[in-house]
């Protein structure tokens, strides 16, 4: 897999755990507020008390929409990471690159004839 396709499925990864992370925020959100029975009152009446969210639903609900918040940010680091590692890596090829080309224009030199070298370079003052 190429780099171009994988960033593409980083991206959509991304995408859908912030999907995933707003859909649980806005159930978690929808679940704790009260609810209404839509049973009418007469007036003067007290509407009947609606039950809030057993504790343990609650804590399940907590613990989904921050395991997606962890997941998440795990994989925004470690993609920011390995994003900085590529460019470092492709970085270090370059420079090698061009070490290796002048390490071998170097040894071009040195393997030259005397007789090749130019006139100048020939010549030893004296």
């Amino acid at each position: 897999m190429n780099t171009i396709q994988w960033r593409r499925w980083q991206r959509l990864f991304l995408l859908l755990f912030g999907m995933l992370g707003l859909i649980l925020g806005g159930l978690l959100l929808w679940l704790s507020q009260p609810q209404f029975t839509g049973s009418a009152v007469n007036p003067g009446e007290t509407p009947p008390s609606v039950e809030p969210l057993p504790a343990a639903e609650r804590i399940a609900l907590i613990v989904s929409v921050a395991s997606t918040v962890i997941s998440a940010l795990g994989f925004v680091s470690t993609t920011a990471l390995a994003w900085r590692k590529e460019a470092r890596e492709s970085r270090n090829a370059v420079l090698d690159e061009e070490r290796r080309q002048l390490e071998l224009e170097k040894l071009r030199q040195e393997l030259q004839p005397k007789s090749e070298m130019p006139p100048d370079a020939a010549e030893s003052p004296q």
